[in-house]
């Protein structure tokens, strides 16, 4: 299902209505470097094209980024629609979230955080572009960290749209009411 609205939208509207700690943001006003360069380096693999292949981020050219890198696989699945199982997870990343590399999300996530780890998957493959990502950390009971994520499409070996490239980074959490209210107001200056 192809976004209709704005790239996202689906999952800021499901994360209200269950009370989500977490917003996504098609503008990619990262906060982070990182996940900034990584964006361009996206963007540069794309070329012409509308998704950049798997085969573009080999460990050489993610070598900056590998810690903080996951990769995960879309699959159809008879009984559930779709799975995702995780190809790759960095060691920072693992370090908030587990090692999750080779496991299947519905497998290794507390069903109640499922949903939400869906709905930012889903947009991202949806939108066929990248999304930056805000949420609390609280699939491993880290209340206290607000993780920053980029998330983006890859075209896989089949020629599908059917892997996202996300790389991740935590600081602490402050009061989520003033995270929003500054997000709210870089996005204005970015509009403006």
């Amino acid at each position: 299902m192809a976004e209709s609205i704005a790239p996202g939208a689906r999952y800021m509207q499901l994360a209200q209505e269950n009370g989500w700690v977490g917003l996504c943001d098609p503008s990619l006003a990262f906060r982070a470097p990182e996940l900034h360069e990584l964006a361009c380096q996206w963007r540069q693999a794309r070329g012409d094209g509308v998704i950049p292949r798997r085969a573009d981020f080999t460990a050489r050219v993610l070598k900056n980024w590998l810690p903080y890198v996951a990769i995960y696989e879309r699959l159809p699945c008879s009984e559930k629609g779709v799975r995702y199982r995780v190809r790759l997870m960095g060691t920072r990343f693992a370090e908030h979230m587990g090692d999750l590399t080779g496991k299947f999300l519905d497998e290794a996530i507390p069903p109640q955080f499922l949903p939400r780890w869906y709905a930012a998957l889903d947009a991202v493959l949806d939108a066929r572009v990248p999304l930056r990502f805000l949420s609390r950390s609280d699939t491993r009971d880290k209340k206290f960290l607000l993780g920053e994520f980029f998330e983006a499409p890859l075209l896989g070996d089949n020629g599908a749209a059917d892997l996202v490239l996300a790389a991740g980074v935590h600081t602490a959490m402050r009061s989520w009411n003033e995270i929003l209210e500054q997000e709210r107001a870089r996005a204005a200056a970015v509009a403006a």
